[in-house]
């Protein structure tokens, strides 16, 4: 049960840095913060976020924070509201 649990909490971990990579790169309601951008700065933060990454997107895509979009995620209003207060 303890792998479970790491991973559970390495999904939670990522997902909270890419939205901190929001807040970082001042990305407001409906503009995309880029892979480009993203990556970098998930490797500086939290260098596991490679094993998770695709579960965190599909985490904040399900509480409607981001969407997906070509060349990065979309920041949506409700996820502004959660990143800017």
């Amino acid at each position: 049960m303890a792998e479970l649990h790491s991973e559970a909490d390495n999904i939670e971990n990522t997902a909270q840095c890419i939205m901190e990579a929001f807040k970082q790169f001042e990305v407001r309601e409906g503009s995309v913060l880029h892979y480009q951008q993203l990556y970098p700065f998930l490797q500086e933060r939290y260098p596991h976020y490679k094993d998770v990454q695709k579960e965190a997107e599909h985490h904040l895509t399900k509480e409607g924070y981001v969407n997906p979009a070509p060349d990065g995620l979309l920041l949506t209003q409700v996820g502004h509201t959660q990143v800017w207060g």
